[in-house]
C-alpha cells in the first residue's frame, strides 16, 4: 500500500498536464500512486496520459466538475493519505517529502496543509529555494482560524479514512468546494500548517468571467447555508471559530465582486452574512463594505 495517493483531476488541460505530471515524477519522496481523473475531456488528454503508460492509473467519468472528480479518486487510492494536485500547478521535488516530515513529526494528523508560490510562467519558480521545515500544529482545522494563510485544496495531504467519513468533496459546481470540505474536516483530530519550505507552484490565470464570479459567490452562500442548517461539526461551542474561516471568504469575494462589476452578488453576500458578522464580530465591515462599494462603483462608472 503507498503511503500518498495523488489525485489529479483534469479537464481539457493536455498542453499542461503533462508538466504537472513531470513535477510528480521527479519527487525524492517515491513512496505514492497517481490517480489521474480525466473529467471528460475532448482534447488530446488521453493521448497525453498514454505517454506515462503505469506509472498513472487513469480514472475517466462524464463531465462533472472538480468535485466529483476528485471523489473518484478518494474512492479508488489505496495511499494512507490522500494529496491533491491541480492539473495546472506544479510541485517542487521536496514537496512530498515536506508533508511525510511533517506527519512524521506530530504524529499522523489528520490534515496537513502546505503553502503555495503563485505564478504564471514555469521560470518564476526558480527563485524557489528549499527552506528547513517550518511548521505549526493546531488540535485541529478550526482551532487556527485566527491564523492567516491561504487555505486550499490545492497544498492539503489528508488522511484517506478522514475523507471518506466525511464523503469528500460536494458535487456542487462551486469555487469554493475545497473550503467546504476543510469546514466538514473542521474537528477531525491534528491539522498541521507548512509554513515552509512553499510546496507548490499555483498557476495564475488571467481575467474572472462571469460564470466564475457566479461560483464564487454561489459557493459562499452555500458555506452560510450549510452553517445555518448546522452541517459543519463542532456545535455552539465552535461556532466563532467556523464564523472566523467562513466570514474571512466573504469579506474576499465580496470585494472580489464589487472590483469585476457584480455589486448585485456582492450586495446580497453582505447581506446574507450580516447576522454571522454580528457573532465574530467584524465592525469595520459591517458599517464599511457599503459606502466603500459605492466610492468603488463611481470609480469604475466615471472610466
Amino acid at each position: 500500500m503507498p503511503f500518498f495517493s495523488i489525485v489529479i483531476p483534469t479537464y481539457n488541460r493536455a498542453r499542461l498536464l503533462g508538466e504537472t505530471l513531470e513535477s510528480v515524477f521527479v519527487q525524492e519522496f517515491s513512496d505514492y500512486e497517481v490517480l489521474v481523473v480525466d473529467d471528460g475531456s475532448t482534447d488530446d488528454t488521453r493521448e497525453v496520459l498514454a505517454r506515462y503508460g503505469e506509472r498513472v492509473r487513469v480514472l475517466r467519468q462524464e463531465n462533472q466538475g472538480q468535485g466529483v472528480a476528485r471523489n473518484l479518486g478518494i474512492q479508488h487510492a489505496a495511499g494512507s493519505y490522500v494529496v491533491f494536485l491541480d492539473s495546472d500547478d506544479l510541485w517542487f521535488p521536496w514537496t512530498l517529502g515536506t508533508w511525510r516530515q511533517a506527519i512524521d513529526m506530530y504524529g499522523g494528523p489528520s490534515v496537513v496543509m502546505g503553502t503555495p508560490a503563485t505564478f504564471q510562467r514555469p521560470g518564476e519558480l526558480a527563485r524557489v529555494r528549499r527552506e528547513p521545515l517550518r511548521a505549526h500544529a493546531f488540535a485541529d482545522y478550526f482551532a487556527s482560524a485566527d491564523e492567516t494563510f491561504a487555505r486550499t485544496a490545492c497544498v492539503i495531504a489528508v488522511k484517506t479514512e478522514a475523507l471518506r467519513r466525511v464523503g469528500g468533496f460536494t458535487s456542487r459546481r462551486i469555487i469554493s468546494e475545497d473550503h467546504d470540505l476543510l469546514y466538514r474536516l473542521g474537528t477531525a483530530p491534528g491539522f498541521v500548517w507548512v509554513e515552509a519550505p512553499l510546496v507548490m507552484g499555483y498557476r495564475q490565470h488571467g481575467g474572472s468571467s462571469s460564470r466564475q464570479l457566479e461560483q464564487g459567490y454561489e459557493g459562499l452562500c452555500y458555506h452560510l447555508e450549510q452553517e445555518e442548517l448546522g452541517r459543519y461539526p463542532g456545535g455552539e461551542s465552535r461556532r466563532r471559530e467556523r464564523l472566523t474561516l467562513i466570514l474571512h471568504g466573504v469579506r474576499h469575494v465580496s470585494r472580489w465582486l464589487v472590483e469585476h462589476g457584480r455589486q448585485d452578488l456582492a450586495l446580497d453576500l453582505y447581506r446574507r452574512s450580516l447576522r454571522g458578522h454580528f457573532v465574530v464580530p467584524r465592525w469595520r465591515y459591517m458599517l464599511g463594505f457599503p459606502p466603500w462599494m459605492v466610492a468603488s462603483s463611481l470609480r469604475q462608472f466615471r472610466r
